[in-house]
């Protein structure tokens, strides 16, 4: 998997490189290029580079029709259908959440008017609340990117797993909570979130925002080698461990917590730092409820860390 992703970057890079717009096709031509070094394509695209040129994007189309005019027909379908369902989906869980954040407003206006209620620590959290709405709509952007995510010709995709980091997302998680429920297991679940994604995508743009999401999931996935990751939302992710005590599991979300804000991610391109990435995170130990309780408590406490500054965990 693994592998994967590292083709997938380095198709990015050369369309980079060349200053070529990360459109479908031209994606689809640098991934089949960094695939498949030895192909005839492959061979023409190096003597047009020889000497350090670049490929002009006249050249791109004329090779693309040449080389991968057939397979582009093959698929062509399947794409379309993938991304008009796709977008489908974003749009109604861009609604849901929309409609959620509002209720949850609401909510918290109300406590506000409460005798004795912690105003500060309410208002932070309303601004948390409109930051995640925001978000959200601006999801409905990243439908424009799906063209480019769908895969090279012959590539499937597993439904039970996230695009961008390879989590388990929410239907994959779900054989995680059926064998729990069905060997009846207590376990610790934790919830983690990065502390301020909304404004890292509003400083560097929503690609770098990816990538320090997939090093978030790669700090996650070192710490908990042994744990299957889930991606549950854009900007949490779950660990859920059945065999682990919970002293044990507390001191491993410190070190993931430790580890994150150690990192220096970097822009790609100029080098630049990105600045101190943290993290929150909310630990709670099953109680014989359903995993989705347990996910409502882990949330509280998460939330709760990140209303306190966050880079640390409830729990």
């Amino acid at each position: 998997m693994m592998a994967l992703f590292q083709q997938a970057r380095a198709a990015l890079d050369f369309l980079e490189l060349h200053k070529l717009e990360p459109s479908a096709d031209n994606y689809a031509f640098a991934l089949d290029y960094v695939m498949n070094p030895g192909s005839e394509m492959a061979h023409e695209v190096n003597e047009k580079t020889y000497g350090g040129l670049r490929l002009a994007s006249g050249a791109v189309h004329s090779l693309i029709e040449r080389f991968l005019s057939e397979r582009r027909g093959n698929v062509l379908d399947h794409r379309e259908r993938t991304v008009a369902r796709q977008a489908e989906e974003l749009g109604t869980l861009t609604s849901d959440a929309h409609d959620l954040t509002e209720a949850l407003g609401r909510d918290v206006g109300a406590i506000v008017q409460q005798p004795g209620a912690e105003i500060d620590r309410t208002k932070d959290l309303v601004a948390r609340l409109s930051d995640a709405e925001r978000d959200l709509a601006e999801l409905r952007d990243e439908l424009r990117m799906l063209r480019t995510a769908v895969g090279a010709p012959g590539q499937s995709t597993d439904v039970d797993r996230d695009e961008l980091t390879q989590a388990l997302n929410q239907r994959g998680a779900q054989r995680v909570f059926d064998a729990l429920a069905e060997h009846g297991r207590p376990y610790v679940l934790m919830m983690f979130s990065l502390d301020d994604l909304a404004g890292i995508n509003k400083r560097f743009g929503h690609d770098v925002g990816g990538n320090v999401i997939n090093a978030f999931a790669a700090t996650l996935r070192q710490v908990f080698a042994k744990e299957e990751l889930i991606r549950w939302t854009g900007n949490e992710f779950i660990i859920v461990a059945a065999d682990l005590a919970t002293a044990a599991a507390r001191l491993l979300v410190e070190d993931a917590l430790t580890a994150l804000s150690a990192r220096r991610l970097k822009l790609r391109g100029n080098g630049a730092w990105i600045g101190t990435v943290t993290a929150s995170a909310g630990v709670v130990v099953s109680q014989n409820e359903t995993p989705t309780t347990a996910l409502v408590r882990a949330r509280a406490n998460m939330l709760a860390a990140a209303a306190q500054g966050g880079n640390h965990a409830i729990g």
